[in-house]
């Protein structure tokens, strides 16, 4: 992708300008860890920018430049790469994806198409599959605007993994409401996802005492969700650090249960 014409310079940080996409935004708290490791060690690792103007553009350590210029240097070590602004950008998303970042890079997408990219031929410079950019191109027609602003300014609890996950929602006024439930109730992605299915929201519960035994009280809504009956019986097991309630489905299935109970200790549950 870049050109074989690269060299290594000293430049002052004054002339470096931001990159022309910005696929995510500074974070304070990797800011800080690399401020105290260069005050340490020094600047391991040089930033790439590409010539631009009279000045250059960034296009690899937004982050590092950030700590060198709160440090007070003046200058800083970069390798001077002749990128296009196509391969600046594809580059960029390329490396943010292997250090596993957040960034949302779908406006990026949207233009590279518009100047005639075919969406595999995006999705092969990045080393994803079609269908991850399809899924974050979508984000731009089908999300909310207000949130697609609040996913890219990333100082939310919201990742581009919950828009992608909200952008299927039709109604835009239940995609602001469920982020505001995301945000307040901090959801995984995995937890959006079962609440769209009609799965109810983790709720604390009061482990109670009673002849002896623990006992907690399975909230109604759970009850109906897992088609669980009154006085109907469970089998109950642990997995890792999990307590799991399952209800007998056919005799092969209670013979297994009961010799996963024989092994456990008695775990049948009554009186849901």
């Amino acid at each position: 992708m870049p050109s074989d014409k690269t060299s290594v310079a000293e430049l002052e940080i004054d002339r470096l300008e931001p990159p022309l996409w910005q696929l995510r935004p500074i974070c304070e708290e990797n800011v800080s860890e690399l401020m105290r490791s260069i005050e340490s060690m020094g600047l391991l690792q040089p930033v790439v920018v590409r010539p631009s103007g009279e000045g250059y553009q960034i296009v690899f350590g937004n982050h590092r430049i950030e700590a060198c210029r709160r440090l007070g240097m003046k200058k800083i070590p970069a390798i001077v790469n002749y990128f296009t602004d196509e391969e600046a950008f594809l580059a960029r998303v390329s490396e943010n994806l292997l250090r596993n970042s957040y960034m949302n890079p779908a406006e990026g997408y949207r233009v590279l198409i518009s100047d005639g990219w075919t969406i595999n031929e995006i999705a092969s410079k990045v080393g994803k599959c079609d269908s991850y950019v399809c899924e974050r191109l979508a984000l731009l027609d089908n999300l909310d605007s207000r949130l697609r602003a609040r996913v890219s300014h990333g100082n939310s609890h919201l990742t581009p993994s919950h828009a992608e996950v909200l952008s299927r929602i039709p109604d835009k006024q239940r995609q602001t409401e469920i982020a505001g439930l995301i945000e307040t109730r901090r959801l995984s992605v995995r937890a959006l996802e079962n609440l769209l299915k009609g799965v109810p929201l983790p709720t604390k519960i009061q482990v109670e005492a009673e002849s002896g035994n623990c006992c907690v009280h399975i909230p109604d809504e759970f009850a109906r969700t897992l088609g669980f009956k009154h006085g109907q019986s469970l089998y109950m097991y642990v997995r890792g650090r999990k307590l799991v309630l399952e209800a007998p489905r056919g005799r092969r299935r209670e013979k297994q249960m009961a010799a996963r109970n024989a092994l456990n200790g008695p775990l049948a549950v009554r009186g849901v």
